[in-house]
């Protein structure tokens, strides 16, 4: 553990037993996952303990005069040690990590017994945790009030979206890595008629750097199959005259790159093709020059959303005035996600939803990691679009940081613009 995040970790402390008062907080870590494989750490308690591993527990005290937080681990043994990898330990544990105290989990109700009577304990159970039973018992004591939701939980998440300089460096890493990814995707086109190939080389890719998780399980989407959201089959071909668009990021020191780019799969956009993603292009572009702090999402939206309409109302896909059109949501049968959300430890960082409802009103701040993705696609049912448009989808995705006095694109690397998209995958065939 570096200096920077040790010291970190130990601000974050301290801004929860603040939000305490004389409250409790119990956080645990993430559950194991089924069989074996990698296991990877809830975001929450990575956030404010950076433990690692399974079936640990955290609390958070402010009325104690020493060990005011407390986490307990898993103690070293070693027949598990034989056959589920190599632990920390209690010992080690102590060593590495600021923390007032570290016990033995087995220990958990000896020790919080008393310290949990008769108080308001603010806690989520996490499905399949192995403290579950004994926290549960512990949290049903006579005078115990259990609360899910409240102030730590707030703090937490306002917390997390307003990144240090140290959390922005990781984000960097993991673009980095992930542009890599893309690049390599771009240039080997060519050579593959799967879009299972393409994933495989992005993950290589990644695997390469150190890379151990991934940020989501990525997109690889040709032809039509693009214009589905959320479209993770990634079994489909590839013809030579698909766009592919590929939506993946890798994760770094838990941290997450989210990057969309759109290429054609013959190294040269047909017309239609070529017209359609000038367009998104244009919209995306104008999205992330306007990110600035005080800016609203909803606001960020509508200057994303003014270019891709007009783009389309030159095509003759839409009809009618601009602004009647973004109030009445009309422009959604071809753009139905939204613009930004958050990225961090998650990929949809601390606001699950994206910027949408209430936070659409929320200002943009320094310090935020946002995405601008605007897209287009046209499926079926899209009754009102001309067939020549038909069967394309179209996203492009950059993150971007709001610094004091704009933005920085943190993926501006990643070729976007039409020539470059175009060279670097004629480069690979």
């Amino acid at each position: 553990m570096t200096d920077e995040l040790f010291g970190e970790l130990e601000a974050r402390h301290k801004q929860i037993l603040d939000a305490l008062g004389t409250d409790v907080f119990v956080i645990t870590s993430g559950a194991p996952g089924p069989g074996i494989g990698l296991f990877r750490q809830d975001s929450n308690f990575h956030y404010l303990t950076g433990f690692p591993e399974q079936g640990a527990v955290a609390v958070f005290d402010p009325t104690q005069d020493s060990e005011r937080v407390l986490l307990f681990v898993k103690e070293k043994d070693r027949q598990d040690e034989v056959w589920q990898g190599f632990t920390i330990g209690v010992k080690q544990a102590r060593a590495t990590f600021p923390v007032d105290g570290v016990h033995n989990v087995q220990s958990l109700r000896s020790t919080l017994e008393e310290r949990l009577k008769g108080r308001t304990v603010f806690y989520k159970s996490v499905h399949n945790h192995p403290q579950n039973s004994v926290l549960g018992k512990l949290l049903e004591q006579e005078g115990t009030e259990v609360r899910d939701s409240g102030p730590p939980f707030e703090t937490l998440l306002d917390m997390r979206i307003i990144k240090s300089a140290w959390e922005v460096e990781q984000t960097r890493r993991a673009i980095a890595i992930s542009t890599d990814g893309h690049h390599a995707c771009m240039r080997a086109v060519g050579r593959h008629g799967f879009e299972y190939q393409l994933e495989a080389e992005f993950e290589y890719a990644c695997k390469l750097q150190g890379v151990r998780h991934f940020a989501f399980g990525a997109i690889v989407a040709a032809g039509a199959h693009a214009t589905c959201q959320h479209y993770v089959e990634n079994n489909g071909p590839i013809a030579d005259d698909d766009l592919v668009l590929i939506d993946a990021g890798a994760r770094w020191n838990m941290y997450c790159a989210d990057i969309t780019r759109t290429f054609p799969a013959s190294g040269t956009f047909s017309p239609v093709q070529r017209d359609l993603y000038e367009i998104v292009l244009a919209s995306q572009k104008a999205g992330v020059e306007a990110v600035a702090p005080e800016l609203t999402f909803h606001e960020l939206n509508n200057i994303a959303a003014h270019v891709l309409i007009d783009g389309l109302k030159e095509l003759g896909i839409l009809h009618g005035n601009t602004d009647e059109i973004i109030d009445k949501n009309a422009y959604r049968d071809f753009w139905p996600g939204g613009l930004a959300h958050s990225v961090g430890l998650d990929v949809h960082d601390s606001t699950p939803k994206g910027f949408s409802g209430p936070d659409a009103e929320r200002k943009l701040e320094p310090g935020m990691v946002i995405t601008v993705e605007p897209g287009f696609y046209s499926q079926d049912f899209n009754h009102q679009i001309p067939e020549t448009f038909k069967h394309i989808g179209i996203r492009v995705e950059d993150n971007v940081l709001v610094t004091e006095n704009g933005h920085e694109n943190l993926t501006a690397a990643v070729v976007k613009e039409l020539a470059d998209v175009e060279q670097m995958v004629s480069s690979g065939r």
